[in-house]
């Protein structure tokens, strides 16, 4: 009975994620949605007679949690987590079912690893910290968590609260008590993201260090069973924010389970709205797991995995195209009449991640985010198209989140800004990119570069690309290219000297997989180059090239008649 119970419990508690963007789907803004879900939490506490049904809980924390998936940038994104975690708290003073306490302690250590500045940080580690001392009776890891407080938030107000009991756990303290918690040697699913327009869902794995894993599909039954596919990864174990089940409330995924169906193995079930296709790779630093779904064929089997072709299947197919290093494939073109509607304008870099720096440390980040604004307000004035920016401040977004954020809007066309570098200061010269293989030893350098990887993980992506070549528009992109290369170069050599054309090649690029629209990346200029380092400081120089960029554009859509619907 009560292993039963405990499996009840696990399942309800994991309910808590279902409200992902509930409050969107409500016609809610975060502020009232947020509000409303508080009121239904005091009206709880205020009758003990509610209090006694699980429903009335579960409701109360799925509220809160989907307020969070919804809105993660608004204010109110963390107090929302904050708020779940006490409902989960409450939750487990009554049922004393362990599942709800460790589920509240997930919820308040999620609020602190995605929202370590803000002013309930410090509350969500004492109140973790008290669920594991007082609930759960792991002494270490509340010791952990009052140790956080003492050594990131000595100004906060829980500091003194923190500091006497840290002193009290002292004999529990584990050897390296931030090491246990954070970087333990067995790898762990930190966080699980997801992301979806409707018809194409991708789902994230961030894992703390790289793993070995297996990808399984398993058809649906009769009885309304739905198709499953689930992940086996080896010798890993869940981090403290994971929650189970996660619900998601769009896209081909309804729901992502985990659970460990023999020892060494984490095992991560996506259950399945209806059959889908799917392509599975993996990214470095930080290591992560990406599997893009879309919905199969009426008809055709789903895909049972991605796996790289043989030796000879892949040697025949890069030798058909030894000279003109494009894949030989039959790529429906685009419509004509559709018009163009939205693109997507991705400044490279961002964040922690500075990209390349010139001689005078200008950072590629900066330079590709103010050509970037320039671009999307040259765009919308000129074509009178909706223009998405992937970033519009410094911030750190994922390569793999670009291509998703484009796929996620229906962007028509997916163009990535980015600056050039060399370890010779007397390279100089723009050219442009499309995802494509590339036998080019200096196109497989800048994507190395660019995906900040080396240059033998550059040849093991060509791998993953065989799979998704049959789902890109490789001809379109090439011919987005190829327009705004020649638009660039006609466009600035009247006004620079040595403007040096350097032409369209097609590369292994991180940020451009996955795209399922025509997508380019466009190395301005050389920012290891002092005299043109000079340049990509300059406004005009940078409005010179956005308006060239633009020029491109327009051409590669009066050819497909796309701006005949205009």
């Amino acid at each position: 009975m009560d292993r039963m119970l405990k499996h009840l419990a696990a399942f309800c508690a994991g309910l808590c994620v279902l409200l992902a963007c509930a409050g969107g789907a409500l016609g809610l803004d975060p502020e009232t949605a947020y509000q409303k879900a508080k009121g239904r939490y005091l009206d709880l506490q205020a009758s003990a007679r509610k209090q006694m049904y699980r429903e009335n809980w579960v409701r109360v924390i799925e509220e809160f949690v989907g307020i969070a998936q919804a809105w993660p940038d608004h204010r109110r994104a963390p107090d929302a987590l904050y708020m779940a975690g006490k409902s989960a708290r409450g939750l487990y003073r009554i049922s004393r079912v362990t599942d709800d306490a460790r589920l509240a302690v997930r919820y308040f250590d999620r609020l602190v690893a995605e929202y370590p500045r803000n002013r309930l940080a410090d509350d969500a580690l004492f109140q973790a910290g008290e669920t594991l001392e007082k609930d759960l009776n792991d002494r270490p890891q509340a010791y952990v968590r009052y140790s956080r407080i003492v050594r990131r938030y000595p100004r906060g107000d829980m500091f003194p609260l923190a500091k006497p009991r840290l002193r009290r756990l002292a004999a529990f303290a584990p050897a390296q008590p931030e090491r246990t918690a954070r970087a333990g040697s067995t790898p762990r699913l930190e966080r699980i993201r997801d992301w979806s327009d409707g018809e194409r869902t991708r789902i994230v794995f961030d894992l703390s260090t790289d793993v070995r894993y297996d990808v399984h599909y398993l058809p649906g039954k009769d009885d309304g069973e739905p198709d499953k596919l689930f992940f086996d990864i080896r010798q890993a174990e869940e981090g403290e924010a994971i929650a189970s089940p996660l619900l998601l409330d769009k896209g081909l995924v309804a729901r992502i389970r985990t659970g460990s169906p023999q020892s060494g193995v984490l095992r991560v079930v996506f259950d399945l709205r209806r059959p889908a296709q799917h392509r599975v790779f993996t990214l470095d630093d930080p290591f992560r797991i990406v599997a893009d779904l879309t919905p199969a064929e009426k008809g055709a089997a789903p895909s049972p995995s991605v796996s790289a072709p043989s030796g000879d299947d892949l040697a025949r197919i890069l030798e058909s195209n030894r000279d003109t290093g494009h894949l030989a494939l039959d790529i429906p073109e685009r419509r004509e009449g559709q018009g163009l509607r939205r693109i997507v304008v991705d400044a490279g870099h961002g964040g922690k991640d500075p990209g390349a720096i010139g001689p005078r440390g200008t950072r590629e980040k900066d330079v590709t985010l103010a050509l970037a604004k320039k671009l999307a307000r040259e765009l919308e004035a000129r074509l009178g198209c909706e223009v998405i920016l992937t970033r519009d401040r410094d911030v750190f977004i994922p390569l793999e989140e670009r291509t998703a954020i484009a796929n996620r809007v229906n962007a028509d066309l997916f163009i990535s800004i980015h600056a050039n570098a060399s370890p010779n200061r007397k390279a100089y010269g723009i050219e442009t990119y499309y995802l494509n293989f590339s036998k080019n030893k200096d196109a497989v350098a800048v994507a190395a570069r660019e995906n900040n990887t080396s240059l033998q993980e550059v040849g093991d992506l060509e791998l993953i690309l065989f799979d998704l070549m049959a789902n890109s528009k490789i001809n379109e992109s090439s011919r987005l290219a190829t327009e705004i290369q020649s638009s660039i170069i006609a466009r600035l050599r009247p006004r620079y000297s040595r403007i040096k054309n350097l032409g369209v090649r097609p590369g292994p690029f991180y940020v451009l997989l996955g795209a399922t629209m025509p997508s380019v990346l466009v190395e301005t200029a050389f920012i290891s180059n002092p005299k043109e380092e000079k340049r990509l400081r300059d406004a005009a120089y940078q409005k010179r090239t956005a308006s060239a960029i633009v020029e491109g554009v327009r051409r590669y859509a009066r050819a497909l008649n796309l701006l005949a619907a205009k």
